[in-house]
């Protein structure tokens, strides 16, 4: 019978090493720029001021060390802090980034929710570094919002009234649960296990009470634009119930503003709204300051930035903010899809109906005209119903373009009807751009809006597996999208400085 060599390793025999830590970081990796690049292009001398032990007290970690691990943690998906301290355990290449320093997890977590701030300012100097490298166009930006679970009981939200429904809820719970398990041990049913599940189930009970309980008390109900209330949370009250594509989540919407040349992220901001739309004015005015800050170069005379952005973006007042900053605005309006033709435009629009003030009327483009009727309340605010008769459009040659499907065409019961805002102009902003979007130009130019942005999610949410925020409240929250921005932008950072390596 041949013979083979063996080794201990089977038995579970260990290895004694002499590893040189600095070797582990190779030229032209993610590592690498980042061992370079913190404390010497980027300066963290802002954290200075949170430690208080220069006469007494603990050395603590340095802020270099603590932000290196975190930032190569999160380019590798390892999101919680407890994973952190793990891959500083148990991976070569973070043992040398870290010089083999020992970190406690809560070391971690405390520098992570504490130093939103200072996150923001480090976001800057990445940002001016990206420019230094020549990565940012400055002409072209695409803003969008990335929807995504906070750490937050989604089951903890509602009106006030919900909430004390919900309260009076656990309340008859523990009242039921409290009589079942009595009437068990009068019939002597219960033992060790059952009263140790029995005391779980009244803690678990009396601690939700307790929580809502105290939220309720100094609650103060949160008013929408239509006047409703809209729901709190008691676990997290600064986040929001937000629509998603997987339907209502408990959380916030990471939005960032992302420039063309690179897809480099310029303006990072992380919202507890449901509605993102209403932070265009915010951001733009954010966007302004950061590439005024970071350096960028403005475009050419006679030139204006352009911001590309979808529907959620579309209203009146945001295209007015946009044209009051010179910023050519390119938001489409939900109607986008149909592209633009020689043949005619496929729908009517309200836009097509021309007002005559004299008989308070609207006349559509084949000559009829659609009457005032009544007013009506709707989220947005009072719309007037104009309405047609329903002889005129069963007559009409181009009603197609008024009933939008074949069911309704085929039980056309009643006129075409357009809703027109109270207090809205005529000509609004609205109106000219879906007539901009309805042209070739401008649909090419909306068209790049997914190129710009969307690879930036897909970077951050599947590449780097950001699924969930880890932490609670809009500062600490918007910290932690600050580092993954900062993040995707040192990978842009990283492969223009190997492109530059091998073109040399």
């Amino acid at each position: 019978m041949a013979k083979y060599r063996t080794t201990d390793v089977a038995a579970g025999q260990g290895l004694f090493l002499d590893v040189n830590l600095k070797k582990q970081l190779l030229p032209d990796t993610f590592e690498y720029m980042l061992n370079e690049i913190i404390g010497t292009k980027i300066d963290l001398d802002i954290f200075d001021k949170n430690y208080k032990n220069d006469q007494t007290g603990a050395s603590a970690v340095p802020p270099a060390v603590l932000l290196k691990l975190i930032i190569y943690g999160y380019s590798k998906g390892c999101m919680s802090s407890r994973m952190l301290d793990e891959l500083n355990k148990n991976n070569i290449v973070a043992k040398a980034l870290t010089g083999d320093m020992s970190i406690h997890w809560t070391t971690i977590a405390d520098f992570i929710s504490k130093n939103s701030s200072e996150f923001k300012e480090i976001f800057m100097k990445v940002l001016v570094y990206c420019n230094e490298l020549g990565l940012i166009g400055g002409e072209t930006y695409a803003i969008d919002g990335l929807r995504l679970p906070s750490n937050a009981s989604k089951e903890m939200s509602g009106t006030k009234k919900q909430l004390e429904k919900r309260m009076n809820t656990y309340k008859r719970m523990a009242e039921k649960h409290l009589s079942r398990h009595q009437k068990k041990d009068e019939r002597g049913e219960t033992n060790e296990k059952t009263e140790e599940r029995f005391i779980k189930r009244q803690k678990y009970l009396s601690h939700q009470m307790e929580k809502i309980d105290n939220f309720l008390k100094k609650m103060e109900p949160k008013k929408g634009k239509d006047g409703r209330e809209n729901q709190s949370n008691v676990t997290d009250n600064e986040s929001a119930m937000i629509h998603s594509t997987k339907g209502y989540l408990q959380g916030y919407i990471g939005i960032v503003i992302s420039d063309e040349e690179n897809q480099i992220i310029t303006t990072a901001q992380a919202v507890g709204t449901t509605n993102e739309g209403e932070h265009l004015r915010a951001m733009l005015d954010k966007n302004g300051e950061n590439l005024k800050e970071a350096g960028v170069k403005e475009p050419e005379e006679g030139k204006k930035p352009s911001i590309l952005g979808d529907p959620n973006y579309f209203s009146e007042d945001n295209l007015k903010a946009c044209e009051e900053r010179g910023i050519e605005a390119v938001i489409a309006s939900g109607r986008v899809n149909e592209r633009p033709s020689t043949c005619e435009k496929n729908r009517y629009a309200s836009e097509d109906f021309k007002y005559h003030e004299e008989d308070d009327c609207f006349e559509c483009p084949q000559g009829k005209l659609l009457r005032y009727k009544y007013n009506t309340k709707l989220r947005n605010g009072e719309e007037k119903i104009y309405q047609a008769s329903l002889t005129d459009c069963r007559q009409c040659p181009a009603y197609s373009k008024c009933i939008l499907t074949e069911k309704d065409r085929s039980e056309l019961n009643q006129g075409k009807k357009i809703l027109i805002h109270i207090g809205k102009e005529p000509e609004r902003q609205c109106s000219k751009m879906r007539k901009k979007l309805e042209t070739e130009e401008y649909q090419t130019k909306y068209s790049r809006r997914i190129q710009i942005v969307e690879p930036v999610f897909a970077n951050i949410s599947y590449c780097k597996k950001l699924n969930r925020f880890t932490l609670r409240g809009n500062e600490k929250v918007n910290g932690q999208w600050q580092l993954y921005c900062m993040v995707h932008n040192l990978g842009k950072c990283l492969n223009e400085l190997n492109r530059r390596r091998k073109t040399a």
